[in-house]
């Protein structure tokens, strides 16, 4: 059994509710509610007072590339909160599976079959609506009944509905409410425009949340299956902001997505590579690699972003239909002319959080003109966890040759 058979095969949601007419996640009877039955067929459990355990869809063969899921998720947003320089939105749904990465290798993380939420938080800066990374590793404490402690801490995620967030799935002992502490790390990347100087604090978030019944009722009830048909094909879900009727709990609305500014927007003379196929970015043809768009764009010397004189190299890599930032990354560049080297030593680029370009790669060079070459490497792809239909993107990430383009 190859890995991709085996992630395939392993992927399963304990028992779904009205998808498949089981019972929601959690409402056994059994503490716990750990599976014993044949976890791929949804085989019937022993001491459960489920149905079965219905998969999420996990679709066979997926491509090297973004992809449709199956499904889409259903949530509870809840309030927003704020703490310092942030303001974060907490949303829960049902336990389900996602993926690590570790330089390019790909690890399943498969809810355990015992009751839970898988929790996500959506931090921004409230003064420009911008959706902000988190390149630490943020600490989430939960106290429940009868002295009840969890600590444990989130990872930085990628999703096609919610884009950059943090989260993780939370076992929980019992029905009942349970408070959350979220200790936000500083923001390690370097910071620009009106970031500067901001988000260098370790910062503290408190909420509650519920778990109960018409809670999993709500969650799992509100999966919306898509046609089969379409499962696997290329493309991403709309993000969550745009599919809000307003009268759900928490309206989506409220919490901001991560996109990017479309190509056009970023000013400066844009790199192309004119050997390869370009992909979509809003409509945008853009180089692309490992299914990432890349906006690559030389600024003119005097730039805010670039050390005294010289000229800045930005370059934005991001989700080939939603404009997602694809944050933790690794690159390196250099600059040819006439085949020969223009720079002494490779260019190594900076990741940085700026107020107008957002999460974008960033280097200063003295000297490039019309006709140089600038082939960029991946050295390192988004060490970022991937919901369904993520996964199997932006892994592989072949080096793309640019070229500074005539006038």
């Amino acid at each position: 059994m190859n890995r991709r058979t085996y992630l395939r095969r392993t992927a399963v949601v304990p028992a779904v509710l009205s998808v498949a007419g089981c019972t929601a996640p959690g409402s056994g009877t059994k503490e716990g509610n750990e599976s014993s039955g044949d976890r791929e067929t949804g085989a019937e459990r022993d001491g459960d007072d489920a149905a079965g355990a219905a998969p999420i869809p996990m679709i066979e063969n997926p491509p090297d590339a973004v992809y449709l899921p199956g499904h889409r998720k259903s949530m509870r947003v809840l309030e927003p909160v704020q703490a310092g320089d942030y303001a974060l939105a907490p949303m829960l749904s049902y336990p389900h599976p996602f993926w690590l990465v570790t330089g390019t290798d790909r690890q399943l993380v498969e809810p355990d079959g015992s009751r839970g939420i898988h929790l996500m938080i959506v931090v921004w800066d409230p003064a420009t609506e911008r959706v902000l990374p988190v390149d630490g590793t943020p600490r989430v404490t939960i106290d429940g009944e009868d002295d009840w402690r969890r600590r444990s801490s989130l990872w930085p995620m990628l999703s096609q509905e919610m884009g950059l967030h943090v989260g993780d799935n939370v076992s929980l002992p019992s029905d009942g409410t349970y408070a959350v502490r979220i200790e936000l790390p500083p923001v390690s990347m370097r910071r620009t425009g009106a970031f500067a100087g901001r988000f260098g604090e370790i910062e503290t978030v408190t909420f509650e949340f519920t778990y109960d019944d018409t809670f999993r009722q709500e969650v799992v009830g509100g999966i919306d299956l898509l046609d089969r048909e379409r499962w696997g094909d290329q493309g991403a879900l709309e993000p969550m902001t745009d599919d809000n009727d307003g009268e759900t709990e928490g309206t989506h609305s409220e919490v901001p997505y991560s996109a990017l500014p479309p190509a056009d927007d970023y000013p400066g003379t844009q790199l192309l590579d004119p050997d390869a196929d370009s992909g979509t970015d809003s409509g945008d043809e853009v180089p692309m690699s490992g299914d990432a768009a890349f906006v690559a764009t030389l600024l003119e010397s005097g730039s805010r972003l670039a050390d005294g004189d010289d000229r800045y190299l930005l370059v934005s890599p991001r989700t080939p239909y939603n404009r997602v930032p694809l944050a933790n990354m690794s690159l390196r560049a250099g600059v040819e002319r006439d085949g020969e080297p223009a720079v002494d030593e490779p260019l190594e680029f900076t990741q940085t959080l700026d107020s107008e370009f957002g999460v974008h790669y960033g280097v200063s060079l003295a000297d490039a003109r019309p006709g140089d070459s600038v082939p960029i490497t991946v050295e390192s792809p988004p060490q970022t966890a991937r919901h369904q239909g993520y996964e199997t993107a932006f892994v592989e990430m072949e080096p793309l040759e640019l070229v500074v383009p005539e006038p």
